[in-house]
């Protein structure tokens, strides 16, 4: 995907500006009776979502309440040009983001494309390209997305919130 892009994001002239600055928000996972606790989505990946994004982080983790009203953790991400992450989903693929040239790359599962067409229709540079998953066993999307500070785009999941990123300036 890389070679057909821009040379960088329109207007970024500083390493600096081809930093991206996204709130990533993601569902609160953990399940908890009494002494005892169970975060399936740290069963499925093998560690805690923290502990993956903790590099990344330009403040600390935040909760609030998401647009359809259950918490979600907001994890306010500074990523540096070059630098990405990628979450496993098993059989439905892979869930990751990465800054190329200031732009944000996103893959998704094969069945969530068309939420990203609509969500960042007018911002999207390239995609979706057809992918497989890191692990060969499933299909992938990839997005070029031009992210402009103060877009927001949200993939409600009902009772358990919402997976969503909030360009930041």
């Amino acid at each position: 995907m890389a070679a057909d892009l821009p040379a960088v994001r329109p207007g970024a002239e500083t390493q600096d500006s081809l930093d991206l600055n996204i709130d990533l928000t993601l569902p609160v996972t953990r399940l908890g009776v009494g002494i005892f606790s169970l975060d399936p989505v740290e069963q499925l990946i093998g560690a805690p979502v923290s502990h993956f994004l903790e590099p990344l982080l330009r403040a600390p983790r935040f909760r609030r309440p998401s647009q359809a009203g259950p918490a979600v953790d907001v994890y306010p991400l500074r990523i540096p040009e070059g630098e990405g992450l990628s979450v496993p989903l098993g059989q439905w693929g892979d869930l990751g983001f990465a800054n190329k040239r200031g732009l944000l790359v996103l893959t998704v599962p094969w069945q969530v494309k068309g939420w990203v067409q609509q969500r960042f229709a007018g911002n999207i540079v390239r995609g979706p390209e057809e992918g497989l998953s890191s692990d060969g066993g499933a299909r992938v999307a990839h997005f070029a997305i031009w992210l402009r500070a103060g877009m927001k785009a949200g993939l409600p999941l009902g009772a358990l919130g919402e997976v969503g990123v909030e360009a930041g300036g």
